[in-house]
């Protein structure tokens, strides 16, 4: 039967030298090894990641011996010879893909051999389309990665039971909310499955922004994951501390000369009592952060899918996408294309939101990736006065809703500006005619 022992020996090695890698294994499962000792070795790998538990060499032999599965597996040295069979995880994913090609050749196989023995008993035409177009659908899937469509039943089914929690009263229609009323009340909060872009200038707010977000949604029932690829986790996480104490940034930044300014020698014992508090929520909040080794959208992908398997994320933030490298394109839009399609179909695929930062250009637009906005569900604008003769110069105006797929809020403008000593955006208190003229001045 066609197989490539080497390239099952190679996806083997990578997943005990990496174990990061197992987010990246897609639908990956024993069936794809042809060899019977590979295929019980993934599946004892495999028995070990569910349970949460490590599959590095040493605990994995261990496993393998206290379960029976050792002479099975080829024992002690032939994982050691699996384990240094790959030196490096350069090929993983073409390694996957012989794995997956030489299934769908023994699904071809098997399913030509049941149709001629099926054909000579003489079906009925229902019987033949069913022998046929069953194993073909298989194949297809198999080789495409697709996942089967519900059927009608089923579908009218999972429709019925999401609408009979909406008429209990045990889901409410609108989503995650952010704890930012205007969002919140034009977008309905954040909808699992989808994507939306948070865009604006350099330094215009992007970041912000979404640790705002963030603070709003995190809890130990909607955890959430913020990828800074730009600034440092430090940085991520002290602007979350100044948002959800609501103190001034200056006394979490540099408390002795916020202290001074206030004509004191420290922070009161109420700020630092505040603090704490902050930080006790923040531990038990839900809230997540990760620095990927490098900026390929690979490795971004893994870090979401790590965060999702080990805390049950629902939101993950990436700041920003024109940082992300994805694979070698003819231009830089088409490089952004394929990383924001990675993004969504991810998003669809966990179930999770996906809040992705955007710079722009001098025209408003978003920088090389027009695309990412196709693909999002809604995409808000930080928009800044930028007329440098203008005594308002680079003061936030508004924030414009460029896009919403679901809510028809698109092109409406919602009243949030940056307050920098809290850093946090909130109502602009001015008049509509007064913003309508900063407007049309910007």
């Amino acid at each position: 039967m066609p197989h490539s022992v080497q390239a099952e020996k190679a996806v083997l090695s990578v997943l005990l030298q990496h174990p990061d890698l197992w987010d990246d294994r897609h639908d990956l499962s024993s069936d794809w090894f042809y060899a019977v000792t590979n295929r019980a070795l993934y599946a004892a790998m495999e028995q070990q990641v569910m349970a949460g538990k490590s599959v590095e060499l040493i605990s994995l032999n261990q496993h393998l011996l206290d379960s029976g599965l050792s002479d099975l597996t080829g024992g002690i040295s032939y994982l050691s010879d699996v384990y240094t069979y790959q030196p490096t995880d350069t090929h993983f994913a073409a390694h996957l893909a012989i794995l997956r090609e030489k299934l769908a050749c023994r699904m071809v196989i098997a399913a030509g051999n049941d149709m001629v023995k099926r054909a000579y008993q003489a079906p009925d035409a229902a019987e033949l389309l069913d022998c046929t177009s069953a194993p073909i659908t298989a194949i297809h899937d198999t080789i495409t990665g697709s996942r089967p469509a519900l059927d009608a039943k089923a579908l009218a089914r999972v429709w019925f039971e999401e609408y009979e929690k909406l008429a209990r009263g045990d889901k409410l229609p609108i989503g995650i909310e952010t704890d930012i009323a205007e969002i919140d009340q034009a977008l309905r909060g954040l909808q699992l499955g989808h994507m939306g872009v948070i865009s604006a200038r350099s330094s215009g707010g992007k970041s912000t922004l979404a640790t705002q977000i963030m603070c709003g949604v995190a809890s130990p029932e909607t955890p959430a994951l913020y990828l800074p690829l730009e600034g440092t986790i430090q940085a991520a996480y002290a602007r979350c501390i100044i948002q959800l104490s609501r103190l001034p940034a200056l006394a979490i930044t540099s408390p002795i000369e916020y202290a001074e300014i206030n004509g004191r020698q420290s922070i009161t014992v109420a700020e630092k009592n505040k603090i704490g508090q902050t930080l006790k929520q923040m531990i038990a909040g839900g809230f997540h952060f990760d620095c990927p080794g490098n900026r390929k959208i690979q490795t971004v992908l893994s870090a979401i899918r790590r965060a999702h398997r080990k805390h049950r994320i629902k939101v993950a933030f990436v700041d920003y996408v024109q940082l992300i490298h994805g694979e070698r394109s003819t231009s830089k839009e088409q490089e952004i294309m394929s990383i924001s399609n990675a993004l969504q179909e991810l998003g669809a695929e966990l179930g999770i939101f996906i809040c992705v930062m955007s710079q722009e250009n001098l025209d408003g637009d978003t920088k090389h990736a027009k695309a990412i906005e196709e693909d999002s569900d809604w995409t808000l604008s930080i928009r800044q006065n930028h007329d440098k003769k203008s005594d308002g110069y680079k003061e936030h105006i508004d924030i414009l809703i460029t896009k919403d797929r679901h809510n028809g809020k698109g092109g409406e403008r919602l009243p949030l500006v940056l307050d920098r000593q809290y850093v946090r955006f909130i109502t602009n208190n001015a008049k509509p005619a007064e913003i309508k003229r900063r407007s049309a001045d910007f």
